[in-house]
């Protein structure tokens, strides 16, 4: 017992007191916040193709939706921008050719707001949007839901030819990600 107590005495002693020892510790810091990040950065759709495509959303200044997409996507930003008044600011992301863009108004108003208690059937225009994808859409739904993501049914649309799995953003607008039958 006294030896490898020694023996890890004598190790830790002198790795701490040989030239470099500030190299060392900064290397191990570093090494753990980049393994950090990248076990973070993975997205339950880094390995689906999604056909291409453009979304564009308008929330309130302070939303965290950009980061929403983001990070549920696996998007990469493209830009930021100010409108010349500084009225609106905004993001441009992308995976491939499918592109998300999101304005943030300080004025943007809630569209429950419009009328009270009224239902999102009720609104006149945008209900939902998808995109198709090569997803295997119950895999999908079991990773969005492990990330804490509203996935809800799996459509099988027979007409169509294609199932539809539908997902809920942060500010409740509805997803389909579409995948063709094989």
């Amino acid at each position: 017992m006294n030896t490898a107590l020694f023996q890890l005495k004598s190790f830790v002693s002198n790795w701490f007191n040989k030239p470099g020892y500030f190299l060392r510790v900064l290397y191990l810091c570093l090494l753990t916040v980049n393994t950090s990040a990248q076990a973070q950065a993975e997205s339950c759709f880094d390995e689906v193709k999604m056909e291409a495509g453009f979304i564009a959303l308008t929330d309130k200044k302070d939303s965290l939706l950009g980061s929403w997409y983001k990070e549920t996507f696996g998007l990469e930003l493209v830009k930021e921008f100010t409108f010349p008044d500084g009225s609106v600011t905004g993001v441009l992301m992308k995976k491939d050719e499918f592109v998300v863009e999101i304005f943030f108004r300080d004025d943007a108003i809630d569209r429950t707001n419009l009328v009270p208690k009224s239902k999102e059937g009720q609104w006149i225009g945008f209900n939902k949007f998808g995109f198709y994808t090569n997803a295997d859409l119950p895999q999908l739904k079991a990773c969005l839901v492990n990330a804490g993501i509203q996935a809800g049914r799996i459509w099988k649309d027979k007409l169509l030819g294609i199932d539809l799995l539908q997902i809920i953003d942060p500010r409740n607008n509805v997803l389909e990600i579409i995948s063709r039958r094989k």
